[in-house]
C-alpha cells in the first residue's frame, strides 16, 4: 500500500476510533503505538490524551522464549524511544494496573467476519486479552485490503469485538 495511502486511510480509522470511544464513554484505553506498514495510532494516540483518557501501552521485555508484554501508562508522544522489534515505546516506562480498562486497541495482521485476528504470531495478544475482564472492549484496527474470508481458530485464540477500517465498523458481538 502506498504511504500516502496508508496515511490518509489511517486517519479516517482515527476519526470512527475516536468516535467509538467516546460512544462508549471510555476512561482507561490500550492502545498499541504503530509502525511500519501497520494502521498509525499517534493521532489517535493524541486524541486520547486531549481528552484526559488513561492510557496503557505494550512494551515487550525479555528475551527468547522468556518474552512476554508488559502494560506501561502513557503521558505524551514526546519521549519515546525504539524498543524490542523496532516498536516505539515510552523512554520512561511506568507498570500500570489495568483495572477499570474499557478497550483494547491492537494492530491486526488480517481479520475475518466472525472477529478472528491474526497478530504476528508471538501470542502476547492472545496472552493479555485472556487475562482480562469481558467488559474491555477489544478493537482490533486494520486496513479493508486485510480482511479475509476465513481465518483458522485455534484454542488459545482471543476473539476481537470490533474490527475498525477505513471503509467500514465490524461488529462481532
Amino acid at each position: 500500500m502506498p504511504l500516502s495511502d496508508r496515511d490518509a486511510y489511517s486517519q479516517i480509522i482515527r476519526k470512527k476510533t475516536i468516535e467509538y470511544l467516546d460512544s462508549i464513554s471510555a476512561k482507561f484505553i490500550h492502545c498499541y503505538i504503530g509502525f511500519r506498514s501497520e494502521v498509525q495510532t499517534n493521532g489517535i494516540l493524541q486524541d486520547i490524551l486531549d481528552r484526559n483518557i488513561k492510557i496503557a501501552v505494550p512494551i515487550i521485555q525479555g528475551d527468547g522464549s522468556s518474552q512476554h508484554m508488559i502494560q506501561s501508562s502513557l503521558e505524551n508522544l514526546d519521549h519515546l524511544r525504539v524498543g524490542k522489534f523496532g516498536v516505539p515505546e515510552p523512554e520512561d516506562i511506568k507498570a500500570i494496573s489495568l483495572e477499570g480498562l474499557d478497550a483494547v486497541i491492537m494492530p491486526v495482521v488480517a481479520f475475518d467476519g466472525l472477529g478472528m485476528r491474526l497478530g504476528y504470531g508471538k501470542g502476547f495478544y492472545d496472552k493479555f486479552l485472556s487475562s482480562l475482564t469481558p467488559y474491555s472492549k477489544r478493537i482490533g484496527l486494520a486496513f479493508s485490503l486485510q480482511e479475509l474470508e476465513e481465518i483458522p481458530k485455534f484454542p488459545h485464540d482471543e476473539l476481537i469485538n470490533i474490527a475498525i477500517t477505513e471503509q467500514s465498523k465490524f461488529f462481532f458481538e
